[in-house]
């Protein structure tokens, strides 16, 4: 990873716009079957997180924000997490749908428990919610992700009671 500056900082975090020189490290986390524990789809190819790479960094050519690199400040060239929001259509069942920013963290293990992702999103809401305040603000987490549920309501969200085409349960940012 080429050094870049930072588009938030944190006690103890650099959050970076990702770049095509971090697709490695995207792979890495998303490839890592332990970080797609609770997803249905297992892990991901390496050409499908290409694909989402190229997503997110028109993510923020179009809406001026979207998931941020995670580095600690200690270790700058070393990508440990994915985490931001983006604007999404959120399929519902019947083909229904509402647009969102939607909240999303995924790290390396060797970097959980340590308070990175909260830290992260913290810092990610703080910078995309005024720019979108227009858009409800969701996580889409399934029922069966304890960790991921437990940081969704420290940071504010709450299940709304309604689950996704996916199956996965909507949790809002409460106002």
């Amino acid at each position: 990873m080429n050094p870049r500056l930072p588009i938030l900082s944190t006690a103890r975090l650099h959050l970076l716009r990702l770049a095509a020189d971090d697709l490695d490290a995207v792979a890495a986390i998303h490839g890592d079957p332990e970080t797609n524990r609770y997803n249905p789809d297992g892990a991901a190819s390496f050409e499908t997180c290409a694909r989402w790479l190229a997503r997110w960094t028109g993510d923020w050519e179009r809406e001026g924000f979207g998931y941020l690199g995670v580095v600690t400040r200690e270790a700058p060239d070393h990508v440990i997490g994915v985490a931001g929001l983006k604007v999404a259509s959120i399929a519902m069942p019947h083909d229904t749908s509402f647009d969102a920013l939607n909240l999303y963290y995924r790290f390396r293990p060797t970097a959980w428990g340590q308070g990175y992702a909260a830290e992260a999103a913290e810092a990610a809401l703080a910078h995309a919610r005024p720019l979108r305040p227009d858009l409800p603000v969701c996580a889409l987490i399934r029922a069966d992700n304890a960790p991921s549920r437990r940081l969704a309501a420290r940071l504010g969200l709450r299940e709304s009671g309604e689950v996704d085409a996916a199956g996965r349960r909507v949790h809002l940012l409460a106002h």
